[in-house]
């Protein structure tokens, strides 16, 4: 079985979101995820960035209703993207990284989504956004060229 690839929220809005040149490499990932062509899981934080970003016309220049984005959220759900929780140990998980990588403390929810992938047994994550999370050992972060790349092979 493939080791799965957490999808992070920026590629999400990314594929949804026409208007940015980050959209056709986003909407391609998130379809081969949907698909069940490339392994992948969404944390809950992700689904709730998602609809935080997507409705909010300050932020795309498209936003979707609340009901929109929900819609969204359960195409999802029901494809063959894996959905992740965070555990009752991801705050001890949590609090761990944050002591070893005091110099990311201003990226809080960066550390927190990697403490709930590693709490699930995901050690790589689908971002545009490396430089957040590269510097957290163990964890494995790529572009999503770089994903395409890698599962091409």
């Amino acid at each position: 079985m493939k080791k799965s690839w957490l999808i992070d929220s920026n590629v999400l809005v990314y594929s949804y979101d026409e208007t940015v040149k980050q959209h056709d490499l986003s909407y391609y990932i998130v379809e081969k995820a949907m698909s069940g062509e490339i392994s992948a899981c969404l944390a809950q934080q992700n689904l709730l960035e998602f609809i935080s970003v997507v409705t909010n016309p300050k932020r795309v220049l498209n936003p979707l209703s609340t009901d929109e984005a929900l819609e969204k959220i359960n195409s999802y759900i029901s494809s063959n993207i894996r959905i992740i929780s965070p555990l009752p140990t991801t705050i001890f998980t949590f609090h761990y990284l944050i002591q070893i990588y005091p110099a990311i403390r201003e990226r809080i929810f960066d550390v927190y989504l990697a403490a709930t992938a590693f709490d699930n047994n995901v050690g790589r994550i689908c971002t545009f956004n490396i430089r957040h999370l590269k510097n957290i050992l163990s964890l494995e972060v790529k572009t999503p060229e770089e994903v395409i790349l890698l599962e091409s092979e």
